[in-house]
């Protein structure tokens, strides 16, 4: 039977020697300082950037285009002989220009929310060669005879012409097809009003979404909130993984390095005792590194909250997603100890975590697919269950919550913890394994598929 004076008192002195390496403290604490200042602040400048971008779109054949009518305001009499309502019905059956005074009208570009303004530039000739001496991001062809051919009914087109492999030359093109998708609905409202039709004759229904009704900005953020809810906690499970590797490395094969594993193995703890302190300790250091990341998280979207007057994400299923990292971290503490204890060297032992890597990573990036569920598959697959269940309990939902699935999660987890702890109390009472001496190469590997040299 355990004896947790001892575990308690072997995991304390294993966490206070590891507060005393300054990479471990890098590592933990100091790396997250520097990277989430850093990555707020290149999204920001990205932001801004692309803000104040200005796309030069090169117009061909802009004659050809609907024209611009002048104004004609009515006097005080035409007002009383009924002429606003005239020259309204006349202006409706207008056809309405894309280019006025060399730009694009404001309502077109209103509803953009990819940034950077559109300065229009007008050419003769459609010479595609423009796009490769950049006096242009983007060409729109106009086809000669535009406005003629839809005063006729006809169905003239346009062309939009980008440079191919070039990200300048792509958003303008973004750019440019929202404003032709703008300029469209009003010409087919002025050929609707020519017909005696009303301007939403080709609505058959009316369609309610409260996400249409949203401003361009909230929209922004609550596509930005899904996508925090899947990085979250792929950002989590890589901290942990990074927390642990490294002082369960040193705790094991450090130690065989530095001779202190026999000092450890002759005294009164059982062995038993030995793996469970310092399984604890690498826990305690890896969850730390999980709740101090969720604490840089806080202050970093407390920030931009606070600056653009936008909920970001719900704090308390932050807090929950903490809480449902824990079986993660002693799953990934179990593991790196198992494979720390069986190295030779601190050296041998980073060669071992590799495979971990190229384990966690493709199950945490099967998380983050599109429409992943927690159901009664991904229930039972290890590290992909808890990033799910930690997505679910950050989601806005008013669905039920599949409470009925979280007792497969609890058991996958238990069961590979076990197995990871069980493996490392059994190398810990194998002598041939505690107290072998570090080969220049290859000994590891073959030791561990089992090869005499």
């Amino acid at each position: 039977m355990l004896r947790w004076s001892v575990v308690r008192l072997i995991a304390t002195r294993e966490v206070r020697d590891q507060f005393r390496d300054k990479r471990t403290l890098f590592l933990i604490l100091g790396l997250p300082i520097l990277m989430y200042p850093l990555f707020v602040g290149v999204a920001l400048l990205f932001l801004a950037a692309i803000k104040e971008k200005v796309f030069v779109v090169g117009v061909v054949g802009a004659q050809h285009l609907p024209q611009s009518q002048p104004a004609n305001v009515p006097t005080a009499a035409g007002a009383i002989a009924g002429t606003p309502a005239a020259f309204a019905e006349q202006q409706a059956k207008t056809f309405p220009p894309l280019v006025v005074d060399g730009k694009f009208p404001r309502d077109y570009l209103a509803g953009d929310l990819h940034g950077g303004s559109l300065d229009v530039k007008l050419f003769d000739t459609p010479d595609e060669g423009v796009l490769d001496r950049r006096e242009a991001d983007v060409l729109l062809v106009v086809e000669p005879g535009f406005a003629t051919k839809l005063e006729r009914g006809e169905r003239p087109n346009v062309r939009i012409v980008g440079r191919d492999g070039e990200e300048n030359s792509k958003l303008a093109v973004r750019r440019l097809t929202g404003v032709i998708n703008a300029w469209t609905v009003g010409l087919k409202a002025t050929r609707f009003a020519r017909a005696g039709l009303p301007a939403d004759f080709d609505v058959p229904i009316e369609v309610r979404d409260p996400s249409f009704e949203k401003p361009p900005e909230k929209k922004v953020f609550d596509e930005l909130r899904d996508m925090l809810v899947k990085t979250i906690p792929f950002l989590l499970v890589m901290w942990m993984l990074t927390g642990s590797i490294y002082p369960a490395i040193d705790m094991t094969a450090g130690e065989k390095e530095r001779g202190t594993m026999e000092t450890l193995l002759i005294s009164p703890a059982e062995r038993s005792e030995i793996v469970m302190g310092k399984f604890m300790a690498v826990l305690s250091l890896g969850f730390g590194t999980a709740v101090w990341n969720v604490v840089l998280m806080v202050v970093v979207i407390a920030a931009t909250e606070t600056y653009f007057q936008h909920t970001l994400i719900s704090l308390t299923g932050l807090a929950m997603c903490v809480v449902t990292a824990l079986p993660l971290a002693m799953l990934l503490a179990a593991s790196t100890l198992a494979l720390g204890v069986f190295a030779r060297s601190t050296k041998e032992g980073n060669y071992y975590m590799v495979p971990m890597f190229f384990i966690v990573l493709p199950l945490a990036y099967w998380s983050m697919s599109p429409g992943m569920e927690l159901d009664a598959t991904t229930s039972w697959m290890p590290v992909t269950n808890a990033l799910v269940l930690q997505q679910r309990m950050m989601a806005v939902r008013t669905d039920a919550f599949p409470w009925q699935h979280i007792p497969a999660v609890v058991i996958s987890l238990s069961v590979c913890v076990g197995l990871a702890l069980w493996s490392a109390v059994r190398q810990f009472h194998r002598e041939s394994v505690l107290f072998r001496e570090a080969e220049v190469s290859g000994g590891g590997w073959s030791a561990l598929f089992g090869r005499k040299k």
